[in-house]
């Protein structure tokens, strides 16, 4: 990370949404002489959890911030530019379509390997028990937005543009199942014709405990 690069982003975007130092203190619970030793290049290191709600606070990308890619955008989640790792969204909804990737519906962002995008890469939290013991509520679940899945796959589905749910995918001739891996949640059964009232958001690619 280079530090004066990321000094000088913080005051560009501070100033250019019309903050102070006082208010980006305030909003982060920092003295003032931090934000200003930030902007000054004079700390060694920031920590990531900082960078995050920085980015937040000054309506960005933690990747911006970070010097991971030159162009700033708004409203615009990280894009990923190194192999190593990078941001990625963590979505609140994932209803309706069209809104997924607003700034009201990313409750922050998580580390990704490097290779992924966003746009066809994204998190987002497990919401209840069905799926346990695999995974637990809180849990984070990688997605990759795709429209179509194999059977056994793990995905991510919405039912009647209202519910999104998590769920292994299973193909039984003519029928769709969607199976829970908790047995005290009954499977969801569906004709060709009735699963065409359900959309698959993606595929699930990995999860991520929270303690």
């Amino acid at each position: 990370m280079n530090q004066v690069n990321i000094g000088q982003r913080i005051k560009q975007r501070r100033e250019a949404i019309g903050l102070s130092m006082q208010d980006v203190a305030d909003k982060l619970d920092v003295n003032r002489s931090s934000v200003m030793r930030w902007e000054n290049g004079e700390t060694n290191k920031i920590k990531l959890p900082i960078v995050e709600k920085l980015a937040q606070i000054l309506q960005t990308s933690p990747d911006y911030l970070m010097g991971y890619r030159e162009a700033e955008k708004q409203n615009e989640g990280p894009v990923c530019t190194k192999q190593d790792v990078c941001f990625l969204p963590v979505l609140r909804s994932l209803v309706p379509e069209e809104d997924l990737f607003n700034q009201e519906n990313m409750s922050g962002y998580e580390l990704a390997p490097g290779l992924c995008r966003q746009g066809v890469y994204f998190y987002a939290q497990v919401f209840d028990t069905s799926m346990a013991p695999c995974l637990a509520e809180r849990d984070l679940v990688l997605i990759k937005k795709q429209s179509s899945l194999k059977s056994g796959a793990l995905g991510v589905f919405v039912i009647n543009e209202e519910n999104w749910v998590l769920r292994e995918f299973v193909r039984r001739g003519e029928t769709v199942i969607l199976r829970a891996f908790n047995p005290y949640y009954p499977a969801m059964e569906f004709s060709q014709a009735e699963f065409e009232s359900v959309r698959i958001v993606g595929r699930v690619t990995e999860s991520k405990h929270r303690w």
